[in-house]
This record gives C-alpha cells, structure tokens and sequence, in this order.
C-alpha cells in the first residue's frame, strides 16, 4: 500500500469493473440455474404443503430457521469491520470495508427469505406488519418473533443506508472515469452519473459527508448488538431446556461475528485474486482477520464450556438430561463435530505460518462456515426433539426439498456479490487515499478569519488552482487566508481534516438531523407499542397488556432507523446532493489525484491573488469573471 498513489488506487480498483468475460457469465449463469431451481422447488412445496420437508411434531423449527439464524450470523462481520472498527481507528479494515458491507446486505436479504418459506403460507405475511385494518388485528410487539422483524427489517436498512453513503465518493471517481473513456452520453457514465448524486469532492460535501458518516457508525455499533441478540431471544425466552438460557445473546454474538470473519476470508481471498487487488488487499488484513477470529472461537469455546458447566451445576434434572443425549446419543456426531471446527481448528490462526498463508486461511474459513451452519442445526432442533416427556420425544432429518432450498440460497447470496464485484467499487477508494494525504500535510493551526465557501457581492472573480500534493494545498489554504481572502472551497479525492481544521469552518449541523430522529424514533416506538397493544388490551403470558420494558426493544429500532433516515436526510440537505448537473469548473481530476482550491475576489486583487498562490507550487491555474 505504501508504493502506491491516488491515481494507482483508482486504476486498481477501478479496472476491476471492466466488462465481465465468459468464465465470470458462466459462473452466473450456473448460480443463477441453482437459484431458479431451488425456486421451483419452493413452488413445490407451497402447492404440496409443509409437510414435504422433514418438520413434523415435535420437531417445527430446523433447517429453515438453522438459515436464517445462520445468515443474519454471516451479516454481522460487516457491520463489525466498518462500524465498531471505524470507531476503534483500526486502519487495517478499510481495504476489506466496502466487500464486508455487501456481504451484509445480501446476507440479510439472503435471511430474510426463510422466515417466508418457514411460513408456509406466504401470502399471509402481511399479519405481522402494523397498519391500521378493519379487522382491528395487530402484531403482538410482546413476541420475540415481531421483536426479529424489527430489528432484520432495523439492520437491513440502516446496513444498505450505510453501505450505500460510503460508496458515493468512489461511484463519483468511477463516473469521471467512464466520462473520460466513454464520453458524457455512454450508459455508464449516466447511471454512475445518477448514482454519485452530484458528488464534487468540495469540503463542504466532505465537512457533512465525515459527521455523517460518524453518526451511521455510532448508530449502527450498538445494532449490530441488538439484532443477533433479538434473535437469541427467540430461542432464549422459552422454557425448553437447551434453549432457556441467559447466556445466549453474547453466545449468539460472538458466533455471529465468528461465522461472519470467515466468510469475509472466503469471499475476499478468491475475489483479491480475481479482480487484480493484491497491491491493496494484502496478506496482512487477512492475518488482522485471523486474530480476531482467534478471539472469536475463544469467546464461542467458552459458550460451549459454560453450556455444559451450567447443564451439571443448575441441578436441573431436564437440562442434564438433554446435555447428556446431546453429547452421547444420536445427534453426539453433531456435537463433537462443532467444537473441533468452530474452536479447535480456528486456534490453529494463533501460529503465524497458518495465519499468513492463503491456503490455510481459506480452508480453515470453509471449515468454520460448515461449523457454524451445523452449530446452528443442532442447537435448534435437539431442543425440540428431547425436551421435558419421554412420549413426546421424536427425531428428525431433513428432506431433499430443505437440501435443495438450502443449497438455493447460497447461490442467490453468491450471486449477488459477484454482481457487485464487477459493478461497482469493492474496495473504499477514498479512504485508502487518506493515509496518503496524511504523510502530505503538517499540522497546522486555525486561519485567523473564518472561511466562507459562499460566495460575496464584491466577488466578480474567482481564481482556481490545480494541485497534486495535498500538503501544497494545505500551504496555499493557508496563504490565501493570511492575506485576507477568505471566500474559498476546497476539492479533494480524500477527506482532509488538517484543511478543515486550518479552514475552521462551524461543525456540521447534520448532529440536529440525527438527535431529532433518534428521539422521533424512540418516541415513536414507544407509541406504536403501546397503541396497539390498547387497541384490544390482550393479556399474553400473564403480563399486562402495557409492558414497557419489552417495548424497548421496539423502541430501540425505532431509535436507530429513523436516527439514521434523520442524518441521511441532513446529510443530503446540507452536502447539496442529488444534483445532476456538476458545475462548469469543476474537474474530473479532482475525484481521482488532484486537488482544487477555488478563491473569490474582487476583480482588483486577482493578480496578487495569482501571484501569492504561485508560491505554492500549483500545477495550473485558472481565472474566471
């Protein structure tokens, strides 16, 4: 990384988006096959009924909802890698950032699928939505099971959102580079053209565009908690031994974010080779990777020994008695599969000739991703299968039609992301240009007047110049406000704090935008709980018909959503987004390795003007009225 220049970074990740060739059509064309089989093996089973899959008394829940668990499992890494790391300052993710967010989204959309095709009868999934009907029928916001989709639902929005806002920098590189090969009119450069949203790479876009971006972090940090949690709660909330834990939310947790690491070393190991990437996506983020899975495997050890410790020490007759059948009776081939693989074989990561080597990585990601899925399967169904009479207990094992759906949703969630690895930017261009940036500049103090990037009624002309070093902007910034020019805006392929400090500009009101929808949210949350729950006043297991401590849950998605629907909203109010048209000076470069500043000033003092901005070494210059 430390070889290579703004421009390198754009042409390494943007050569990746070239037209695809036949073996990459003929790899969709096969996902795509197996996607629309397991389709049609799904139409099977709605018009044949539920009762073509393996689940029957006692055992309802099992490879579907194993699916579900396991997907919105595999969403979690990326919300880790771009959020909680973002706010640790771990400078490692960024490369491996932009891949991890899409493996997000398509993971949860993968999850959302089964607990439709769990359903059976899809045309009814509508019950669980809150809109007022004649039949007065709403969501019981008391069940784990609405609690789940709320938060799905919570996450996925918030993910896509944040995923999407952090694209837009590198989708403006990608459109002025396809204007420069392509021409204007190309399909190309219009969709991209749309999809930047009038992106200049001005510092006040950028100004807005990094609080913004804090805030999505700060909001999606503590859901990326929630959500799995919820889903432990599913399970945990119940009275069947094995699954009437409190251990089960940091236990989902962490598996979540295990699974989810190896699937980031599965995906991005064959995609850094096949699309060129190894100048950016180096062997050391996939050993940072490797650590924390240590980490990982470590803390769901752990789970596993307090599952058996507490099974032994609670003195509970039926939680003995299942651990007992779990590890000697006939699922035991489960259980002493899963720790080897989601623990033992992960550990082998702690000796650095395993971690640092592409091929133990891999493998040892496959590994853990099979691990996890099993874990799922048997945490779900032994449950079911073994609980509290003997006469109830019964077995159960799934059939082709579970199989074929299973393997249909791995190839719908493959085929999304090798969509988005040839059309559109899997790595962050512009925050991999920042650590270039910052070896550039020198830190510097405030300009002793404020900078307005407004423009005056004196102005009448403005003077523009071109720079290829960010720290000879920085010195012109610098000079042009000490000599009383202070009617500038700055352009700039990366985000430069040391020229927003120098600049001094007041902080970004998009934080109102945010603190306003957090609270509309909570408020909001609170109010929808509580008005349905008063519209027939239900009493469901023994709690009052207004619990408000459940009702958090509830009102903690609401927080996070329309907090984050808030700082969108400000984000593109006050960035000036959603503009088609890009003003006549600015130029293409300034997305890819140039840097811009753009001072007005009265016609009379344009040629010292001029003459003080050559000291600081502009490459060009150019003069309008």
């Amino acid at each position: 990384m430390k070889e290579l220049g703004y421009g390198d970074i754009n042409d390494d990740v943007l050569n990746a988006m070239r037209p695809p060739r036949l073996p990459y059509l003929i790899a969709v064309a096969c996902l795509a096959a197996v996607v629309g089989y397991a389709a049609l093996v799904l139409l099977y089973q709605i018009q044949n009924g539920i009762g073509v899959t393996g689940l029957n008394r006692p055992v309802g829940w099992a490879t579907y909802i194993t699916n579900f668990v396991f997907w919105v499992g595999i969403a979690h890494s990326g919300t880790l890698i771009s959020a909680i790391l973002y706010l640790l300052r771990a400078n490692w993710r960024e490369p491996v950032s932009r891949a991890s967010e899409a493996m997000t989204i398509f993971a949860v959309m993968t999850a959302g699928l089964f607990p439709l095709i769990h359903l059976g009868r899809l045309w009814v999934f509508y019950y669980i939505i809150p809109y007022p009907s004649q039949r007065q029928l709403w969501p019981n916001f008391l069940s784990p099971l609405v609690w789940d989709v709320c938060a799905v639902g919570t996450y996925f929005t918030v993910s896509l959102i944040f995923w999407s806002v952090g694209m837009i920098p590198d989708l403006a590189a990608a459109r002025d580079r396809y204007e420069e090969a392509l021409g204007p009119d190309h399909i190309r450069t219009r969709i991209f053209r749309i999809l930047s949203l009038g992106w200049t790479g001005s510092g006040t876009q950028w100004l807005h565009y990094n609080r913004s971006y804090l805030y999505f972090a700060a909001l999606a940090t503590p859901l990326v908690i929630s959500v799995h949690s919820v889903v432990s709660w599913d399970f945990a909330v119940s009275l069947l031994p094995g699954w009437h834990s409190t251990i089960f939310p940091p236990y989902f947790v962490a598996g979540a974010i295990h699974s989810g690491l190896a699937m980031v070393l599965t995906l991005l190991i064959p995609m850094r080779k096949l699309l060129h990437l190894e100048r950016i996506i180096t062997l050391h983020h996939f050993e940072m990777i490797a650590k924390t899975i240590v980490l990982t495997a470590s803390i769901v050890g752990y789970a596993y020994a307090a599952e058996a410790f507490i099974a032994w020490y609670s003195g509970d007759r039926f939680e003995w008695q299942l651990y007992h059948w779990r590890s000697t009776g006939s699922p035991a081939w489960l259980y002493w599969m899963i720790i080897p693989l989601n623990v033992l074989i992960p550990w082998m990561f702690v000796f650095k000739k395993i971690r640092t080597s592409y091929v133990w990585l891999f493998c040892i990601s496959l590994l853990i991703n099979v691990g996890m899925w099993l874990e799922r399967l048997f945490l779900i169904f032994t449950s079911l299968a073994h609980d509290f009479l003997p006469h109830n207990w019964g077995s159960y094992a799934p059939t082709w039609v579970e199989v074929s759906i299973t393997i249909g949703s791995f190839s719908f969630f493959f085929l999304w992301f090798f969509g988005f690895s040839k059309f559109l930017p899997t790595v962050p261009i512009a925050e991999l240009k920042t650590k270039i940036s910052e070896m550039q500049m020198r830190s510097s103090e405030e300009c002793a007047m404020r900078v307005s990037p407004g423009k005056s009624h004196l102005a009448h002309s403005s003077v523009l110049a071109v720079f290829s070093h960010a720290g000879d902007m920085l010195e012109a910034v610098k000079a042009a406000c000490g000599h009383g020019f202070t009617i500038m805006e700055v352009f700039s392929p990366t985000k430069l704090e040391e020229v927003e400090k120098v600049m001094a500009r007041p902080k970004s009101p998009v934080r109102f935008w945010t603190l306003a929808g957090a609270i509309a949210g909570m408020a909001g949350g609170f109010w929808l709980a509580i008005g349905t729950a008063l519209v027939n006043s239900l009493i469901v297991g023994g709690k009052q018909p207004v619990s408000l401590i459940p009702y958090c849950v509830i009102a903690f998605e609401g927080t996070v959503l329309l907090g984050s629907l808030a700082n969108l909203c400000g984000l593109v109010l006050h960035a000036g987004l959603f503009k088609y048209r890009l003003p006549s000076f600015y130029d293409r470069r300034f997305s890819r390795d140039r840097f811009g500043l753009l001072v007005n000033c009265d016609i009379h003092d344009q040629e010292r003007l001029q003459k003080l901005l050559s000291t600081t070494r502009p490459e060009e210059m150019h003069v309008s009225r």
